[in-house]
């Protein structure tokens, strides 16, 4: 089943020149096997934010969601659909998130292709990884979301932003009530399915249970399927949140955290010792039960008169500044692909073509 939604926009908002001439919006359609649909409403949260600042930048933006996880047919399928949509040169860019994504979206017509890596797809085992370097050969622009990523499959690093304006401290007591959950009692939590072992649910309960054997009055609090409008209220709930996985590239759900002022404990993946750099209250262990134990204890114990503050130092990540950045690969791509039109050579990298 291929699904598609679709928005358009008539203004660039855009107001700096690009190779002299004033910016024009852009026609772009969005490739992506992770998308916010029904019965999995935080699935690919980050790919939405950015599709929803490319629309308030006024391009147009048309999204080809595919549930590729249902089934590989999903796949064939989407490389159709990519393929009719891009006839007749519909789209200035076509832009795919993920490796393996990029594989139907490299049958698209004649437009050029950005490929975004996220973290599985360059970091995990070796079939996903060699994907993805063969569909970035074949693309005119890669993004990757971290410098880890980077270092295995080259490309711009743009971590995924966080929208400022959405995730804020909403007062814990507040989102307590809102959720319906205890005043008295310290929440610690987990916001990913525990189904994912990547995520370790197993050590994040670990940990937690350790605490409560200490007599500590802590629970964990599990959050997936959550619509990610619904996820600056847990945040803003909670006391504390963990991340304990065993691969990421640019964690999101730390940016979202921090940026509504809630202490992180995690591990050193990804690029999360980046993310925390210089802030206060803020604890990095190694992955085990003990030492992930003794940073919560920290974190859910400040001292007196600690007043928390991540939100200041996500305002690097904010979804306006990294969007525009995409754009900037998108016109570069686009550039490329007119020059070399221009000087009698190939169409381009990878399956584009009239």
């Amino acid at each position: 089943m291929v699904a598609t939604i679709t928005k358009c926009s008539a203004q660039p908002a855009e107001g700096k020149l690009f190779n002299g001439l004033a910016p024009r919006n852009l026609s772009i359609l969005i490739v992506t096997a992770m998308y916010p649909h029904a019965g999995h409403e935080g699935e690919g949260a980050f790919v939405m934010h950015q599709v929803e600042q490319l629309r308030a930048f006024q391009h147009q933006v048309d999204v080809l969601h595919f549930r590729g996880y249902s089934s590989k047919c999903e796949y064939l399928k989407a490389a159709f659909e990519v393929r009719r949509r891009t006839r007749g040169g519909r789209y200035d860019v076509v832009h795919a998130h993920y490796g393996v994504t990029g594989l139907p979206a490299l049958f698209r017509c004649d437009a050029p292709l950005v490929v975004t890596l996220h973290g599985s797809d360059a970091l995990c085992g070796w079939v996903e990884p060699a994907v993805s370097r063969l569909v970035c050969r074949l693309a005119d622009g890669t993004v990757v979301v971290s410098k880890g990523i980077a270092d295995k499959i080259p490309g711009e690093v743009i971590p995924c932003g966080v929208d400022l304006r959405s995730f804020k401290p909403k007062g814990r007591e507040l989102a307590r009530e809102r959720l319906g959950l205890s005043l008295e009692k310290l929440y610690v939590l987990f916001p990913f399915n525990p189904g994912r072992r990547i995520k370790r649910y197993d050590l994040a309960s670990g940990a937690v249970n350790a605490l409560s054997k200490a007599g500590v009055n802590v629970e964990l609090l599990t959050v997936s399927k959550v619509p990610n409008s619904e996820m600056p209220w847990y945040y803003s709930a909670a006391n504390a949140m963990i991340l304990f996985s065993d691969s990421e590239a640019s964690p999101t759900s730390v940016k979202e955290a921090l940026a509504c002022n809630l202490p992180v404990v995690s591990t050193e993946v990804g690029d999360v010792k980046d993310i925390v750099e210089g802030i206060a209250g803020v604890y990095l262990c190694s992955q085990n039960i003990e030492a992930l134990a003794k940073g919560l204890r920290m974190a859910l114990a400040p001292p007196d008169g600690f007043v928390f503050d991540g939100r200041k130092a996500m305002e690097r990540y904010d979804q306006e500044a990294v969007t525009e950045a995409i754009v900037r690969v998108y016109r570069r791509a686009i550039e490329n692909r007119r020059l070399s039109r221009l000087s009698g050579s190939r169409v381009g990298p990878g399956l584009g073509m009239r």
